[in-house]
């Protein structure tokens, strides 16, 4: 089961976010060819949106809900770089600009 917080509003969840470390990054695309995240389980799940916030303890942290009430750890997730072809892990990809 991943770990979520889950709040009324997108700016509280981020409040709520900050309490075990701040905020250190954020990264947001719309594309229209899809992004593919893969959680550990190796289920993949199809996003036109990603909103990806870094934690200073080196977590991450994504809606993954159209409503953003709720945001999840991805930490443990693969994202796929479709220039590349490849999966990655989310920590790799966010140090770069691939899409």
């Amino acid at each position: 089961m991943s770990e979520t917080i889950t709040n009324e509003s997108f700016q509280d969840l981020i409040d709520d976010l900050t309490v075990d470390g701040p905020v250190v990054g954020e990264k947001k695309f719309d594309i229209d060819n899809f992004f593919q995240l893969k959680d550990p389980e190796g289920q993949t799940t199809e996003f036109s949106h990603i909103d990806i916030l870094r934690r200073a303890d080196e977590t991450f942290w994504m809606p993954l809900e159209t409503d953003r009430h709720t945001i999840t750890n991805i930490t443990d997730y693969e994202i796929f770089i479709n220039k590349s072809e490849k999966w990655v892990t989310i920590k790799d990809w966010f140090d770069t600009e691939e899409i």
